[in-house]
């Protein structure tokens, strides 16, 4: 399938550069590559759903989730560093919907067989021991909970490639290999980001 049309404005790209290997999507905006909005149109969350952000970082997909899912849905916002936690907490002191969690290496410490969505975006390459943690997760997951991994595709060619840092990245193979052996079954695979993919995996029956 081809995927979605990027405009590059870079002035590198415009003139080109031979010395060029990487490029820094922190000089231009998020929103451009990450298109939040549409990845979370895209799951179909339900007002109500309970939601957790594996690896939410400084929160950067909190709000658009917390708007998604209502006052009467629930955010977890999960990070394995307190100094991310507490920065969240702040941020999102108002917010009746959002619950900071300091969750484990092994473990994200979610509330058992509750969970309607686990979001994993740029983060799954990050979680040494997966085996053990998507197990752990399994748990987690409500009767028809799903999980969500967006990661940095390994398999870009060409100039969306040079976006891509070595090491923070996964084939979406790879990827659907390692939760089948753990329990999971892929549901979809959304062609929409220009430089990751996105996977939606359920338990296997």
């Amino acid at each position: 399938m081809i995927r979605p049309t990027v405009v590059l404005t870079l002035p590198v790209l415009l003139f080109g550069c031979s010395g060029v290997t990487r490029l820094d999507l922190t000089s231009w905006g998020r929103a451009i590559w990450q298109r939040p909005e549409d990845v979370v149109r895209a799951l179909a969350l339900p007002p109500g759903a309970r939601v957790a952000d594996i690896g939410a970082g400084k929160g950067y997909f909190v709000p658009y989730l917390s708007d998604a899912v209502g006052k009467g849905g629930r955010v977890y916002a999960v990070e394995v560093e307190a100094e991310l936690t507490q920065a969240m907490e702040s941020r999102f002191a108002d917010a009746s919907n959002v619950e900071v969690v300091l969750g484990g290496f092994e473990d994200p410490l979610l509330p058992d067989g509750q969970i309607d969505l686990v979001l994993v975006i740029n983060t799954y390459h990050h979680i040494e021991d997966r085996e053990l943690y998507f197990r752990k997760l399994l748990v987690d997951l409500a009767p028809e909970g799903r999980v969500a991994v967006i990661e940095p595709d390994m398999e870009l060619t060409g100039i969306l490639g040079l976006f891509v840092e070595d090491g923070h990245e996964s084939r979406a193979s790879d990827v659907e290999r390692e939760m089948r052996e753990v329990g999971y079954r892929r549901l979809e695979s959304i062609d929409l980001l220009p430089i990751q993919i996105f996977e939606i995996f359920g338990s296997a029956p």
